[in-house]
């Protein structure tokens, strides 16, 4: 028996080890990426500070052919923490007494997010001196 054979295999295992410089410049990007991304994330859990939902209504008329008195209704949250069951009231108002009022309700408003909608009056809104949206409530999950 010959040893030759034996040293041979040997001698291939070692070369087929051996990394190129493609597969170093590979692990190296890859390595600093994951870094990168740690040291990111621990940045802003250290920085980012406590905060509540910061609520605010924009709203428009948007008629259409079968809802000549709907409006528009953007819900914003330029908060730092996300509001659930968000509750938005529209109130049409002549002389000092409710006309009528609409109500939506938003399920999930996450932290700097706009959230849409609309809602339908029966009266021509055209015919109240002021129509006033306002978020009446909301929970914190």
């Amino acid at each position: 028996m010959s040893k030759e054979p034996d040293n041979q295999s040997e001698q291939d295992n070692q070369q087929g080890d051996q990394k190129n410089w493609l597969e170093w410049a590979v692990f190296g990007l890859s390595l600093l990426l994951v870094l990168t991304i740690l040291v990111y994330l621990g940045y802003k859990t250290y920085t980012q500070k406590p905060a509540t939902p910061d609520l605010y209504v924009e709203y428009q008329p948007d008629p259409s052919p079968h809802s000549p008195f709907r409006y528009h209704v953007s819900v914003h949250n330029t908060g730092g923490k996300t509001a659930e069951v968000v509750q938005v009231e529209m109130v049409l108002w002549q002389g000092g007494e409710e006309m009528e009022k609409a109500e939506m309700q938003i399920d999930f408003a996450p932290q700097k997010s706009k959230r849409e909608g609309w809602v339908l009056f029966s009266k021509d809104p055209a015919l109240a001196d002021s129509v006033v949206a306002r978020v009446v409530s909301y929970k914190q999950p």
